[in-house]
C-alpha cells in the first residue's frame, strides 16, 4: 500500500514538473497578462476618485477611498494566484480531439492530473508576475496602511486556497460538457460574465442592497473574489468568517461531484479513433 501511494506521488510529482516547463514557455504570455491586467485598475482608480470627490469619508457602506482601492488592488493579487488560465478549454480540447485516451490507458486519475498542470502553471504564473505585481503594491502601499494584516491574513491566505480550489472545480464542471458540445466557450462566456458581477470584481458586494448581498453570500461566485478580499481587508468578521469557509468548501465538494459524475456518465459515450 505504501509503495503505491509512493508511486502515486512520484508520477505525479513528474506531471507537475512537466507542467512547469511547459508554462515556462509562455513566460512572457503571462507576464503581457499581468501588466494587462492593470488596465482596468487604472479605470478604477479614476472611477472611485471622482466618486468619492464630492462623498463624504464614508459613503458606502463604510468604504473610503483608501479601502476601495486597497479592494481592486487585492483583487489584482487573488486573480494573479489563483484563476485558471484556459484550463477549460485545455480540458474540452483533450476530449474533444481524442486526447484524454492517452490517460485512460495509464493508471492517471485525470482530475488529479489537471490539478497537478494547474497548480504548476499558477506557480509559475505567480512568479513571473511577481515583480510588476510587487513594484504595484509598493507603489500604492499607503492603501493598505489601515488593513490590520497581522490578523486578517492568515483567514486570507486560507480563502484564497479555497478560492483556487473553487475556480479549479467550476472550471473542471464546465469543461466536462464537452462530452455533450461541440464548442463550450458560449457557456463559459455566461458563466465568466455572472462570475464577473456576482463574485465583486466590478464592486465590493457589501455595497449592494441588503436582499441582493444576502443571496451573492449564498451563491458560489463570492466565495472565488470577494469572500478572501473582504477577509484580508477585515470587512468579514466573527462567525461570518466560518460561515463563510463553510459555504466555500461546501461548493468545492459540489461542483467536484458534479464534474466526476459529468466525467463518468461522459466516458460511457466517448469515442476515440485513429491514433
Amino acid at each position: 500500500m505504501t509503495s503505491v501511494i509512493q508511486q502515486q506521488a512520484a508520477l505525479y510529482t513528474r506531471i507537475f514538473s512537466l507542467g512547469m516547463q511547459n508554462s515556462l514557455v509562455y513566460r512572457w504570455n503571462f507576464l503581457v497578462r499581468a501588466i494587462a491586467g492593470f488596465v482596468p485598475l487604472l479605470g478604477s482608480v479614476f472611477l472611485w476618485k471622482a466618486v468619492f470627490a464630492d462623498a463624504d469619508h464614508e459613503a458606502f457602506s463604510g468604504y473610503n477611498y483608501h479601502v476601495m482601492m486597497a479592494y481592486f488592488l487585492s483583487l489584482i493579487v487573488l486573480d494573479a494566484l489563483t484563476s485558471p488560465v484556459e484550463d477549460d478549454f485545455a480540458i474540452a480540447s483533450d476530449i474533444r480531439d481524442g486526447r484524454i485516451s492517452q490517460v485512460l490507458l495509464k493508471p492517471i486519475n485525470y482530475f488529479t492530473y489537471r490539478v497537478s498542470l494547474f497548480l504548476s502553471s499558477r506557480l509559475v504564473y505567480a512568479a513571473v508576475v511577481c515583480i510588476p505585481v510587487g513594484a504595484m503594491l509598493i507603489f500604492f502601499r499607503d492603501y493598505f496602511d489601515s488593513i490590520p494584516m497581522a490578523r486578517t491574513l492568515p483567514y486570507a491566505l486560507l480563502a484564497m486556497i479555497g478560492s483556487a480550489f473553487l475556480q479549479f472545480t467550476i472550471t473542471y464542471a464546465v469543461a466536462m460538457l464537452a462530452f455533450w458540445l461541440l464548442e463550450i466557450g458560449s457557456v463559459v462566456f455566461i458563466i465568466f460574465s455572472i462570475e464577473f458581477l456576482a463574485g465583486g470584481h466590478v464592486f465590493p458586494l457589501d455595497v449592494l442592497p441588503a436582499p441582493l448581498y444576502a443571496i451573492c453570500r449564498w451563491l458560489p461566485f463570492a466565495y472565488e473574489y470577494y469572500f478572501p478580499v473582504g477577509l484580508f481587508l477585515g470587512r468579514i468578521q466573527g462567525d461570518a468568517i466560518w460561515q463563510g469557509f463553510l459555504v466555500q468548501w461546501a461548493w468545492i465538494a459540489f461542483f467536484y461531484l458534479v464534474g466526476q459524475a459529468l466525467w463518468r456518465r461522459g466516458l460511457k459515450r466517448y469515442t476515440s479513433v485513429g491514433n
